[in-house]
């Protein structure tokens, strides 16, 4: 089995490394091999895929949103830029595949679906193909006819892959995310984490880049008044982190992690999970029970999977600071809102990775 990822943000490569990890986990006799890279001579591409990503989302996330409306708007022009990626992606990783052969190839980077799917059409991918889709909205680049099947966080995700490529299997499938991301013992994770256990805990977070004013989110959050604690993840942005604490308040009122592999246990103690980028952090916090408000979301994928997320009753958009705000101080204050919201969530949480790693492995050819 061959798994391929990127290292354009942290989402893609953390949605392969559980994939990998739950294959090696149910077949132990099974070879799995992971790959977080574009193929032969992608190193290279690699960096200024990740530099570019990380440039554009915090100097010009309007110029993201802007690109990724142009596709959905312009169905032709998406296929001609899928065109070209897949094929230059497609040889990059003919070496590979031909030195593999695995009977079954799972991405979770569209670019490299999309090269899968170039080596498809040309007979040179035996094995049984799966593109994982990590965002609730699917960008035209996600969805690849000649992959064998799609896979999709929710209905409405489905169906949009659907309009995209009618001719492609999509699949409502369990979320690729760490299995510590599960409904869990609140009051055990506050203990340990230091989270407050007389306030309505919000776990704010901008994604592994620590993106989208986060600044001004984390204000509009304390805005909301006492009996609301702001629980920050500002990833790699280390002046983010810095900036907050800064603001010399105390932990009762805002607590300030950087990097950390806590991210679980932070979930499982928080009220709700405030991002303002979506993606995977959106996804896990789900797989824990736990409700998502989407605070003035970024452009493009982010705003679109906000609004579908939303409309799946699973989360709240607040498009603007003064609506963080008067949402936190709303959910505080009624607490059957929220606790609505996490009864969904927790619906979310029930379907199981592993029940649908099996069934693929029963759809896989034997090599």
């Amino acid at each position: 089995m061959l798994v391929l990822s990127a290292p354009v943000g942290e989402g893609h490569v953390a949605a392969a490394r559980v994939l990998a990890a739950r294959m090696r986990a149910l077949w132990p006799a099974v070879q799995v091999h992971e790959v977080e890279g574009t193929g032969r001579g992608g190193p290279r591409r690699d960096r200024l895929l990740r530099a570019s990503y990380a440039a554009t989302m915090r100097v010009a996330p309007r110029l993201y949103g802007l690109g990724y409306d142009l596709l959905v708007a312009f169905p032709r022009v998406a296929a001609f830029f899928k065109g070209v990626a897949a094929a230059r992606l497609g040889r990059a990783l003919a070496p590979l595949v031909a030195a593999d052969r695995p009977d079954l190839v799972v991405s979770t980077y569209p670019l490299t679906s999309g090269g899968l799917a170039w080596l498809r059409r040309r007979g040179r991918l035996p094995g049984r193909t799966v593109a994982v889709v990590t965002d609730v909205a699917v960008h035209p680049f996600w969805v690849w006819p000649d992959v064998d099947e799609t896979w999709t966080l929710l209905p409405a995700s489905r169906d949009q892959a659907r309009a995209i490529a009618p001719a492609a299997d999509v699949r409502v499938a369990a979320a690729a995310v760490d299995p510590r991301f599960r409904p869990g013992d609140r009051a055990a994770a506050r203990a340990a984490t230091g989270a407050r256990e007389d306030a309505l805990v919000v776990l704010v977070t901008g994604g592994s880049l620590g993106f989208g004013g986060l600044d001004t989110v984390v204000a509009a959050v304390l805005a909301a008044g006492t009996g609301v604690q702001a629980v920050v993840l500002a990833g790699r942005n280390e002046r983010l982190r810095e900036r907050l604490l800064a603001r010399g308040l105390p932990p009762e009122r805002l607590v300030v992690h950087g990097w950390t592999d806590r991210v679980p246990e932070l979930v499982t103690a928080a009220d709700v999970v405030l991002t303002t980028a979506g993606g995977m952090i959106a996804t896990e916090a789900l797989a824990a029970g736990r409700p998502v408000l989407f605070a003035t979301p970024i452009p493009g994928h982010g705003r679109a999977g906000a609004e579908m997320t939303a409309e799946a009753g699973l989360a709240l958009v607040c498009p603007r600071p003064w609506d963080v705000t008067a949402t936190v101080r709303r959910l505080r204050d009624t607490p059957g809102e929220l606790e609505r919201l996490a009864a969904r969530a927790e619906e979310f949480a029930r379907p199981d990775l592993d029940d649908a790693l099996r069934a693929l492995a029963a759809r896989a050819p034997r090599g």
